[in-house]
């Protein structure tokens, strides 16, 4: 009962029709609804946030090439999300349909990538305690690196992000 309580409020505004893999050592990792409702609701409420995009600013992602990186991202560990109705980044300036974020970082998450249309779009500017509520989630927790695991003891004392009023 107290673990439904604790995702009631981060599913909110969950997409029923989301669909998450969490991918380690080369293969899916098997969630639960729960888990997967947790993981798409924290990565979209990221995701909106986040202040730039290469559409937004694109003289910050010159020279890298996102669809090679989008590539590279799936073929190690990565969550990746696919929305069944497509997000909105104003900040950013873009439609989000899909994300997927890299899990091989020694302490972090990283890079977000989003796609829309077959347009892979990199963003930055994202709000790090957010990027730490994705990580810490119950589902990524058993499959973190050593580095990583250590930033989820700060999260579990600063708790949750909070929804700005």
């Amino acid at each position: 009962m107290a673990f439904a309580a604790v995702l009631l409020p981060m599913a909110v505004n969950a997409d029923p029709a989301a669909r998450v893999t969490l991918v380690k050592e080369g293969a899916p990792v098997a969630l639960t609804e729960p888990e997967r409702a947790q993981i798409a609701e924290r990565v979209r409420a990221m995701m909106v946030g986040c202040a730039i995009s290469s559409v937004s600013q694109p003289h910050i992602f010159e020279g890298r090439s996102l669809t090679k990186e989008w590539d590279e991202i799936q073929a190690g560990p990565h969550v990746e999300v696919r929305y069944s109705k497509p997000l909105e980044n104003p900040r950013g300036r873009v439609r989000i349909s899909e994300v997927v974020i890299g899990l091989k970082d020694p302490n972090l998450i990283g890079p977000e990538l989003s796609r829309h249309d077959g347009r892979v779009v990199g963003h930055v500017k994202c709000d790090g305690h957010r990027a730490l509520a994705i990580m810490c989630a119950t589902a990524l927790r058993g499959h973190l690196l050593p580095g990583q695991s250590r930033a989820c003891e700060i999260y579990d004392k600063i708790g949750e992000p909070r929804d700005p009023k």
